[in-house]
């Protein structure tokens, strides 16, 4: 009983930080340069989710993520995941498609 109370302490504090964040397009980013952010702007995106989520995290619970055991560092491991899945699938998709048409490009016409 104890256990479920503290895994439902933490996820409710890391989810609560986590929708009373500002979007990661306000949050300044320090991840990558302004280049990176240009030529690979999904890694760039995963990078500000990892960050700015671990940052809330650790701010929430007053130390790193997975101190007080392994159901915190799983938690927050999920919110990155799925800020990755929701801030970042434009950039990915936009960038998976960039690479489709280098590849095309470098095949040739096809025969």
């Amino acid at each position: 009983m104890n256990v479920t109370l503290q895994l439902a302490s933490i996820c409710a504090l890391v989810v609560v930080f986590v929708l009373a964040a500002p979007p990661l397009s306000v949050v300044p980013s320090y991840a990558c340069s302004a280049d990176d952010r240009t030529q690979l702007p999904c890694m760039c995106c995963k990078k500000d989710c990892w960050y700015s989520i671990a940052a809330a995290a650790t701010h929430e619970l007053g130390h790193v993520p997975g101190e007080a055991g392994e159901r915190e560092a799983l938690a927050t491991l999920h919110f990155i995941r799925a800020c990755m899945q929701t801030d970042c699938a434009a950039q990915c998709m936009f960038e998976q498609a960039m690479r489709q048409d280098v590849l095309r490009s470098l095949r040739g016409p096809a025969l």
